[in-house]
């Protein structure tokens, strides 16, 4: 039996090799019948049958193929322990669950969060991870049951496919203040990092994703130590707007649901975040040139010149032959204007204008 088994697994690699949809489809009845039987097998170390039959599944692109195959394993040990092979089949099965169609209860919740949290990381897991992660987010029956441990992953920030469908339900307003609730900068701004996509909206609706964002840009990443995170998220809004520039056929061959109105909607919304950073940035600036002059001693005065004549001097006295002549008189300035003359290089322009992507 044992060789029936290696010699099933070996031809399921090599459909899986040679990246033939067309064979996989046509052993697909097969496929399902035999998953059962390779989750048994996994049950007792041998997980290869299982993981071949799930790839196999994955390269096929049927979201209700793939959940067939992982209902049952997911379904089935939402409340045992199970081998690290199947931790790692349930965090690759998870993305393809179709959690906000299903009667799903915390359970099975604390069961995927459990197996994850068994699994080494790689790229291929984080992906996995995250992407479920904000679908369940997007549900609000399962939203509290996610381990507050979990949202780390975040901070991982995977590639996410275009088709991620945690993505793109996982910028609702609901969402935003489940990650602000956790009241970590980090994750929140890793959080925004991930739903900023040329391939996905933000919820624009009254009290959803969009305003709860600008809110957050406002409350969460104002002030002058906010710099650095809010130059990581323009660069990333810089980005997206740069691909919707590419254009609607080059965005479609990539994720073909698009349609027209993707691409004006989007760049309004993006535009709209973009605008709301710098305008905090600027805020920021102002705030701090007001408070400088609070913290440096009273009556401090800067003295300068145009030639910046070194102020390490010492008086001696002239020999007879000496002529002195003071070019130009040095000029003392109070030391909030050397402050307003910094930020002004600082400060970044108030503008639409952005820079576009070839």
């Amino acid at each position: 039996m044992e060789e029936v088994s290696n010699l099933i697994t070996r031809k399921l690699e090599t459909m899986i090799k040679a990246t033939n949809q067309d064979l996989i489809r046509s052993k697909h009845k097969a496929i399902s019948a035999l998953f059962p039987y390779a989750i048994r097998l996994g049950r007792r170390g041998k997980q290869r049958m299982a993981d071949m039959s799930l790839r196999a599944a994955m390269a096929l692109g049927s979201r209700r193929f793939i959940w067939r195959l992982a209902k049952p394993l997911i379904m089935g040990l939402a409340n045992t322990q199970s081998s690290l092979s199947l931790n790692w089949l349930i965090t690759l099965a998870s993305p393809h669950v179709s959690w906000h169609d299903k009667p799903y209860d915390g359970s099975m919740v604390t069961r995927w969060a459990a197996a994850v949290s068994a699994v080494p990381y790689t790229e291929e897991v984080g992906k996995s991870v995250v992407g479920t992660l904000l679908h369940i987010a997007s549900v609000d029956s399962l939203r509290s049951h996610i381990p507050v441990g979990i949202w780390t992953w975040l901070e991982e920030q995977p590639t996410l496919p275009p088709g991620c469908s945690g993505r793109s339900r996982g910028s609702g307003g609901d969402v935003v203040r489940q990650v602000r609730a956790l009241g970590d900068t980090e994750i929140l701004k890793s959080y925004l990092l991930l739903v900023w996509s040329e391939w996905d909206q933000v919820d624009d609706r009254p009290s959803g994703g969009l305003a709860e964002m600008q809110a957050s840009i406002r409350e969460d990443f104002g002030g002058a130590e906010m710099w650095g995170h809010r130059e990581d998220l323009i660069k990333r809004l810089d980005h997206v707007l740069g691909e919707l520039d590419r254009g609607l056929d080059y965005l479609q061959q990539h994720k073909p649901s698009l349609d027209s109105h993707h691409i004006p909607r989007a760049e309004t919304q993006y535009s709209e975040l973009k605008r709301a950073l710098l305008e905090i940035g600027v805020e920021a600036m102002d705030a701090l040139a007001r408070e400088l002059p609070k913290i440096i001693p009273f009556g401090l005065m800067i003295l300068t010149d145009t030639r910046r004549t070194p102020l390490d001097f010492h008086v001696r006295s002239a020999s007879p032959m000496s002529v002195i002549r003071l070019e130009r008189t040095s000029l003392f300035r109070p030391a909030t204007w050397f402050v307003h003359r910094f930020i002004s290089c600082l400060r970044p322009p108030v503008s639409s204008e952005r820079p576009r992507y070839a």
